[in-house]
Order: C-alpha cells, then sequence, then structure tokens
C-alpha cells in the first residue's frame, strides 16, 4: 500500500485496518491472505500495528452494544427519486468484529483514541511534590521538577516519564498490564509498588511490593525485579546493575527525607534540585564523591550546609544559584 519510508503511525494504523476488514470479508480470497503477508513482512511496524488493530477490534466487537447506545439517532435525509426496477439484491453477511473495524474507519480518531486512553499530563515545578489518583485506582506521589503522561487504554495502561522522580503503587489488572516508558527502558507491571528515579541519562527502579519487569525498549529479555531489589541503568549501556537494597530508602523523599547509601554528590544534589526552588550546582571536580547519610528536605541552607560539611566544601552564592564547590 504505502511506500514504506514513508509510513507513518497513523498511517499503518488506517492500512492495518483496511487489510483487516479485506481478509475478514466474505470477498476474501486467496490472493488477499497472500498479499496481507507480503505487507507484513515489509517491517516489524507494520507486524505491530497489525497486531494492535486485532486487539482494538475485539475490544470493539465486545463493547458494540455500549458503542452503539452512545453513538447519535441519525436523523432522516429523503430525497425522492423516480421508481425504478431494482436489482437482484445481493445479501452481504458483516461478522461482529468485521462491523467493529469499520467502526474504526468511520469513528476516525476519536474512537481509536478511545481505545487507547486519553493522555493526562502532570507536571510539577522545584519544591513541589503531587499525589495522583487515577481512575483505575493506582496512586502516583510526584516528585518536584518532574513530568509524566498517562493514558489508561482498553487493554493496557501505559506511562510515559520524563526527567522525573515517581512513586507508583498500581491496582492490579491482569487484563491491563501497567507499561511505564522511561528513558530507553520500559517498564511493565500488573500490581506492584516501585520507585522510579529518572536523571539526565540514568534510570533507577526500585521495587517494595511484587513483581516488576525491566528491559530496553528494543525488545531484550526483561529483567525481573522483587521485593527490595534495584535496577540501575546508564541510557545506552547494554547491561544493568541490579542490587538488594532496604526499599523504603527510595521512598523516603516522599515522607521529607534523602535517605543516601554510597551516592555521588552529583546525584545527591541533582534530588535536592527537584526538592528546593533555588539552583544548586556541584563543581564537576567533586562531583564524583560518595556520600551515605540522611539529609531532612525542609530546609535548603540546612540541607546544602550538611552536604558541604561532610565533604569539606564551600557554599557560595551565584547568579541566583548555590554553588558547592
Amino acid at each position: 500500500m504505502s511506500d514504506q519510508g514513508l509510513e507513518t503511525k497513523e498511517g499503518l494504523r488506517d492500512e492495518a485496518v483496511a487489510w483487516l476488514v479485506r481478509v475478514q470479508s466474505d470477498a476474501a480470497t486467496a490472493g488477499d491472505w497472500a498479499a496481507l503477508s507480503d505487507w507484513l513482512e515489509g517491517s516489524e511496524a507494520r507486524l505491530a500495528a497489525f497486531e494492535e488493530a486485532e486487539l482494538i477490534v475485539a475490544d470493539l466487537d465486545a463493547r458494540k452494544a455500549e458503542i452503539a447506545e452512545r453513538l447519535p439517532t441519525p436523523q432522516p435525509n429523503v430525497v425522492s427519486f423516480p421508481k425504478r426496477t431494482p436489482a437482484p439484491a445481493r445479501r452481504v453477511w458483516i461478522g461482529g468484529a468485521i462491523a467493529a473495524s469499520l467502526a474504526v474507519l468511520v469513528g476516525g480518531p476519536a474512537l481509536w483514541t478511545a481505545s487507547q486512553g486519553q493522555s493526562v499530563t502532570y507536571e510539577t515545578r522545584p519544591g513541589e511534590t503531587r499525589r495522583i489518583a487515577l481512575a483505575d485506582g493506582t496512586r502516583i506521589t510526584l516528585d518536584g521538577g518532574s513530568k509524566l503522561s498517562v493514558r489508561l487504554g482498553w487493554r493496557k495502561r501505559q506511562v510515559e516519564m520524563g526527567l522525573a522522580q515517581a512513586s507508583f503503587d498500581v491496582a492490579k489488572d491482569p487484563s491491563r498490564p501497567f507499561v511505564i516508558g522511561v528513558g530507553d527502558q520500559r517498564v511493565r507491571v500488573v500490581g506492584t509498588e516501585f520507585n522510579i528515579r529518572h536523571d539526565d541519562k540514568s534510570v533507577r527502579v526500585t521495587v517494595r511490593r511484587g513483581v516488576v519487569e525491566v528491559a530496553l525498549r528494543d525488545g531484550q529479555s526483561p529483567v525481573r525485579l522483587t521485593v527490595g531489589e534495584e535496577l540501575r541503568h546508564e541510557e545506552g549501556a547494554a547491561r544493568s546493575e541490579v542490587r538488594r537494597v532496604a526499599p523504603d530508602g527510595a521512598f523516603a523523599w516522599t515522607q521529607g527525607q534523602l535517605v543516601a547509601d554510597n551516592e555521588t554528590l552529583g546525584d545527591i544534589v541533582a534530588d535536592l534540585n527537584r526538592r528546593f526552588t533555588t539552583p544548586i550546582r556541584i563543581a564537576p571536580q567533586v562531583a564524583g564523591r560518595r556520600f551515605s547519610g540522611v539529609i531532612a528536605l525542609d530546609d535548603q541552607d540546612a540541607a546544602v550546609r550538611v552536604l558541604a560539611g561532610y565533604a569539606g566544601l564551600t557554599v557560595d552564592r551565584e547568579n541566583g544559584e548555590m554553588v558547592l564547590r
């Protein structure tokens, strides 16, 4: 159908549904199925679009009564024509799945978007935290200076995290996995509690309850994390580090504390910058030093003094920033 080099997600979606309607109709031939096979073999994106279309069509078919109730009643628009002798009628039967497919085509983007879930973006300023209750019962606590987007679809719940820190208490729903895209990683759960921290080029996932799967977005075999395990990943790296931790430490920020266990000063400053409105900058030559301890997050000056005193650094104020060197 379309040139593979010019394919878009929206275009592939429309083509996939068109193929589905074509091969499931009563008029489908062996040639149609062969043509579909050729089209699918053209790219992984085509196969993914077709599989997604099949799932959406199945959902629409299951919900056809609900959809029909919400459709407006068509207004009559009758135009008189001279009477003609009708040609013999040809009966065409369209099954529920095909009718649902046609509903996707007729309903257009609105119906497709409804099946995927509307995207809602949540964002916090430095120093602001936010508690979010999703319609499925999931609870998210978003740290300061953070941003994420959520889609609650019919078959999958999806989150995209920008530079952010958030704790998740995911409502269990085996029919709708909860999938988080963060950096070059994909986190997949059904129902569990965990914390994700996404800094400039690093991702950290800590599990407090349940099981979490983490994998590269390119489909690499996932790493399964259980209670008390933490995955650390540098974006672009082929492997991740998994270690045992006291998981409550990763959630301490939700209670107004920063708990560091041999963390670099650079990482700690990144955490402090989420909590406080005055930017903190650390000199590159000392950012790699490490710190273990607890820092209260209720007073910025006190927090910076604790860090500077431990590491033997000075604190200067320059151009509206606090500089550690």
